[in-house]
């Protein structure tokens, strides 16, 4: 998917894995070397109800800001960082990133990816 290479590209190839999915917790796309179909649905009321931590594949990340179209998240024990931000209507962009990753900057980058999918899913 473009929208996954521009995020890798543009992060510095920060964002390790990458998905689409709906506030109902269907996967319409993920790269290869992530699953998220038993975490989407999970993911999605954690960004609703605004949880001060998620969830995804069994390791715990504590939020560090949300809002009604994004969720940024770190694991404290350094497995990463975790980014939601929305498409558009019920889709959202998902990403891991890797523990170095500056979360501000690389929300910037998976914000600008998501705006490129309007209207194309």
């Amino acid at each position: 998917m473009d929208a996954y290479t521009m995020a890798y590209n543009s992060s510095g190839n920060m964002v390790q894995a990458f998905g689409v999915i709906t506030e109902g917790g269907q996967v319409l796309w993920q790269s290869n070397n992530w699953d998220l179909t038993a975490d989407a649905g999970t993911l999605m009321s954690a960004v609703k109800s605004r949880s001060p931590a998620v969830t995804q594949n069994n390791v715990r990340y504590s939020t560090m800001r949300s809002t009604p179209e994004s969720l940024v998240a770190r694991n404290v024990q350094g497995n990463g960082v975790l980014i939601l931000a929305k498409i558009e209507g019920e889709k959202w962009v998902i990403a891991w990133c890797a523990p170095d990753a500056q979360p501000d900057g690389v929300y910037v980058d998976i914000d600008r990816a998501a705006k490129t999918l309007k209207g194309k899913i």
